[in-house]
């Protein structure tokens, strides 16, 4: 009972913390140092070839070091995190509902590191060179996380009222 206490409590907080990290702190960051817009990342609606290069020409040396190494760092290790917090609040499984709940979880896993390799790919062809066939695979991953978010979050708030109302 009391590692299930650890990990019902230390697992999330942890995640808040990366997330804390990454998207508040470096993604304020970069959001200045691209002249107020937002990073790849956080576009729930995603972008086209045209935002992807406006960002790309505004953002600044420092903010493409900031992109490809810490924040890069960060985003891999958040995803992991968020996927086994998402996994976590959904237990139990049971039947067809709990692999849909294990799917839908590692789905965002995917979906964000898929996500995060276009979005290097993008950052190093930079503003001239960026493919439209990479802006797009980069867009529809975006939109594809926050959609899995989505649902996992409503599967988590589900199972979670279930466990406690039986």
């Amino acid at each position: 009972m009391r590692g299930a206490r650890l990990i019902s409590w230390g697992l999330p907080l942890v995640t808040a913390a990366v997330y804390a990290w990454l998207a508040v702190w470096m993604g304020s960051q970069l959001r200045q140092m691209a002249g107020g817009a937002l990073p790849f990342d956080l576009r729930v609606t995603g972008y086209s070839l045209h935002d992807a290069r406006s960002y790309l020409q505004a953002l600044s040396p420092a903010g493409f070091t900031l992109y490809q190494g810490p924040a890069a760092l960060a985003d891999t290790l958040f995803p992991v995190l968020f996927g086994l917090t998402l996994a976590w609040w959904m237990r139990p499984y049971s039947g067809a509902f709990g692999m849909v709940c294990v799917m839908t979880a590692m789905s965002y896993v995917a979906l964000d590191l898929g996500e995060n390799t276009y979005v290097q790919r993008m950052l190093t062809a930079g503003p001239d060179w960026v493919s439209y066939a990479d802006v797009t695979r980069a867009s529809a991953l975006t939109q594809g996380k926050f959609a899995a978010v989505a649902l996992g979050l409503v599967l988590a708030a589900r199972q979670s009222w279930r466990r406690r109302h039986p």
